[in-house]
């Protein structure tokens, strides 16, 4: 295996091809230190580390850190050196922890130098270090914006009575953050003519009686205040009082102002918005989307005005929708997001009239042939995947190498380096992952790369999906064969790829939070009640550890969904995702898309989010699989993928559980297929 060849100067493993920086490590204190590590023998793992080299110490000190051992000048420095290692928000903390009287200045600076202290003590120190005008600042910035224990607050109004001035500021930011408990104590403390609004929204988001009247009692500039309007919309949203709500949005919806915090209405802004889009009112959707008055990096931004854009051509009003989806694709940069903006562009320009503009936006869009919307401007232009999309072998090394790369430089890469070869590749790619946020789309493949030699396609995909996540997609790490696609699981094996790829990222050892299993995260009730169709034993544990018992398993489940809906793949999808019973209700609420319902507003119109994007996921990955297992371009279809070409099946047994704790999928090939290939599943053959 190249990777182990490769890695013979780790002792146990790596030896890089490429000159050492000075002060390479020792392999042997190297294992010794990282072995130690994980017994939690500190003692033999710093002494250890510190024979290793500097990345050994490095690496010991992490770990150690992060468990609490050291004293102040320790995180202190491990800070200074190593600013942008992964994990060091749970180092600070243990750190200020570790604070005390006659700590070095330089460390105290260096520590507070982009974050607030968190503690009484901690603000001490700082203002001992800093002049009389700055600590006065600092502690007017904690006392007004970090929660602080009751001792620590009353401690700090004790020792500067100059705080006082600032309790209905603190006050205020704490009802803002929901901390009623905390805001309650100081009530008290604030005048008496000002107590009457902190009171009310007290009240109220304590969920206490008498509420109205309060509310009632107080002058019509403070009943409009806009932190008791957040409360009472947050009010109602828990009381399920969605109407109520919703007026409440709409009127506020005047100003950042008006909104005190734009960011707390904006989850259910989206939600709210897509309610209305799915009871097809759409200028109610439209009010709702927009104005948001968010700013371009909050996360909701970009749904918002994908939103506003698309209930805006709903009610005839393509000119605004062009200018929300051009606003969408001033903020996006993920390949995924940037194909969505220039696809709706393009629809955009279509009801304007003007051909020409929707073709180039469709252009735009088809520039990026791994994303569903890419696929679907594709099949609006006729464009064919490119070849590099129909790589038949694996075609890892057709990555760029790692190897002699500039990235041997660098401590977080050669710290993952001796993590893989002491078997550590989950807590590597720890390290890779956070590497790759600042670095190149290629440097990252690289790193995928790595991981794809080490043994680990799941880790090698998620860092590919890193690379997309800047507008690059690597084909062959992004939809990496794994000989899963060589198997004879009758469901077309670009369809058990495809699954795979969402639910597990082909990590077979896989294991969800509530319980899904292995490849295809199967539930191990749904497994057991599948392995009796197949009259095979059930066997929990080799859900978990035998990836063709996992794939057997779910296939045998895509079979039951696949007779049940026909090869639509926005059923087969939605339906091991979310359970058969949602995508057979959703029929009835928005349409037959294997008949009369438009299937791209079909798939918009899924209320859960993680189901919409598992189906678009899915569906953008058949083409390309199908490409990758028979190593020719395949043509693009996805219209005709996500309405199963409009084979509508019989009436089938039922079928009542997920496989997965999330959706279930099944597509298949659609027309104008390259002569010569083979149809492993046809519209007829669903319909049998």
């Amino acid at each position: 295996m190249r990777l182990l060849r490769d890695m013979l100067a780790l002792g146990l493993l790596l030896a890089l091809p490429f000159a050492p920086p000075a002060r390479a490590e020792e392999p042997g204190a190297m294992a010794l230190a990282l072995a130690a590590v994980q017994a939690r023998d500190w003692v033999t793992a710093r002494d250890a580390g510190l024979r290793a080299g500097p990345l050994g110490e490095a690496l010991v000190g992490w770990h150690a850190l992060r468990a609490g051992y050291g004293d102040f000048s320790d995180y202190a420095d491990f800070l200074r050196e190593n600013p942008d290692w992964p994990g060091l928000d749970l180092l600070i903390t243990r750190g200020e922890a570790k604070l005390r009287p006659g700590a070095d200045p330089d460390d105290i600076r260096l520590w507070f130098a982009d974050r607030l202290p968190q503690s009484r003590a901690a603000l001490e120190a700082l203002s001992a270090v800093l002049p009389a005008n700055e600590a006065a600042a600092m502690r007017a910035a904690v006392f007004t914006r970090q929660p602080l224990t009751a001792e620590d607050e009353a401690a700090l109004l004790a020792a500067h009575p100059d705080l006082t001035a600032l309790i209905p500021a603190r006050v205020t930011a704490l009802l803002d953050a929901g901390e009623w408990a905390n805001a309650e104590r100081l009530l008290p403390r604030l005048p008496e003519d000002q107590r009457p609004l902190p009171r009310a929204r007290i009240v109220l988001q304590a969920g206490r009686a008498g509420v109205d009247d309060l509310i009632l009692a107080l002058p019509d500039p403070l009943r409009a205040d806009p932190g008791l309007t957040m409360d009472r919309f947050a009010w109602r949203v828990a009381a399920r009082q969605h109407e109520g709500a919703q007026a409440l949005m709409l009127a506020a919806s005047t100003s950042a102002e008006a909104l005190r915090d734009p960011a707390q209405w904006a989850s259910m802004r989206v939600d709210y918005a897509r309610l209305a889009m799915r009871n097809g009112d759409w200028p109610r959707a439209l009010r709702l989307a927009h104005p948001h008055f968010l700013t371009p990096d909050n996360r909701h931004y970009p749904d918002l005005e994908w939103l506003a854009g698309f209930a805006a051509l709903k009610t005839d009003d393509p000119a605004r929708a062009l200018d929300h989806f051009r606003h969408l694709e001033t903020v996006v940069g993920a390949a995924i997001s940037t194909s969505r903006a220039h696809y709706w562009q393009g629809r955009a320009h279509e009801a304007l009239g003007d051909a020409a503009a929707a073709e180039a936006a469709y252009q735009a869009a088809a520039a990026f042939p791994g994303t569903y919307y890419g696929q679907l401007a594709m099949e609006k232009t006729g464009a064919a995947l490119p070849a590099g999309y129909a790589v038949a072998d694996p075609g890892i090394d057709s990555l760029p190498d790692w190897r002699g790369s500039a990235l041997r430089e660098n401590g977080q890469f050669r710290a993952a380096l001796w993590l893989i070869a002491s078997g550590r590749r989950d807590e590597a790619q720890r390290f890779l992952l956070h590497l790759a946020q600042s670095s190149t789309p290629q440097d990252i493949a690289r790193m995928s790369r790595l991981m794809y030699e080490a043994g680990t396609p799941w880790h090698g995909l998620r860092l590919a999906k890193q690379s997309a996540s800047q507008g690059v997609i690597w084909p062959v790490a992004h939809f990496p064969l794994t000989g899963l696609e060589r198997e004879d699981l009758g469901v077309p094996p670009e369809l058990v790829m495809a699954i795979a790829r969402q639910e597990s990222e082909f990590n077979f050892t896989a294991s969800s939070p509530v319980g899904a299993q292995g490849l295809m995260q199967v539930m191990p009730g749904t497994a057991e009640q599948v392995t009796r169709q197949l009259r095979i034993p059930y066997d929990l544990a080799r859900l978990s550890n035998d990836a063709a018992y996992n794939a057997r398993i779910g296939s045998q489940y895509l079979i039951g969904l696949t007779e049940r809906f026909g090869p639509s793949v926005a059923l087969i999808a939605s339906g091991y995702n979310a359970g058969p019973g949602r995508p057979a209700r959703w029929l009835g609420d928005f349409g037959d898309l294997r008949r009369d319902a438009d299937p791209v507003d079909w798939v918009e119109l899924i209320p859960f989010d993680e189901t919409r994007n598992y189906v678009m996921r899915v569906a953008e990955a058949l083409p390309v699989y199908r490409a990758r297992i028979h190593g020719t371009p395949a043509p693009v279809v996805t219209r005709w993928d996500l309405s199963g070409g409009g084979a509508v099946p019989p009436p089938p047994a039922r079928l009542t559980l997920a496989l997965s704790a999330r959706p279930n999928p099944k597509p298949f090939i659609g027309p104008r297929l390259p002569e010569g290939w083979p149809m492993p599943m046809s519209s007829a053959a669903a319909t049998e």
